[in-house]
């Protein structure tokens, strides 16, 4: 299984108007954590946002707030993709574990 580093990328979304980014994460979950040394993403809304997640166990990811739903699996990556389009504080957690926020996204208004 390939690893990913913890990262962020900015880029220019390809095919997007000038005026939007999009950020890219890549995180890791290992022993149920993720490995990142931050434990908050941070967007501006309107940003269009893509999180590939890597897993060493099957996993429910859940992103409260915009009700956005994974299931990672060891193996394979899965992404989240949407719209930062609510400001705000939102964990993000695994379901089946503890259920406490593994990681937080920060929406900051434009």
């Amino acid at each position: 299984m390939a690893v990913f580093a913890a990262g962020v990328i900015l880029a220019s979304g390809t095919g997007l108007a000038d005026s939007k980014k999009r950020r890219a994460f890549n995180l890791e979950i290992r022993e149920g954590k993720v490995t990142a040394v931050n434990k908050t993403i941070r967007v501006t809304e309107g940003e269009d946002v893509h999180i590939e997640w890597v897993t060493d166990k099957a996993v429910e990811l859940h992103m409260h707030g915009y009700d956005i739903h994974a299931n990672a699996e060891p193996g394979r990556s899965v992404s989240m993709t949407f719209q930062a389009h609510t400001a705000g504080r939102f964990p993000i957690s695994a379901h089946g574990h503890n259920h406490g926020a593994m990681i937080y996204l920060e929406v900051y208004p434009r």
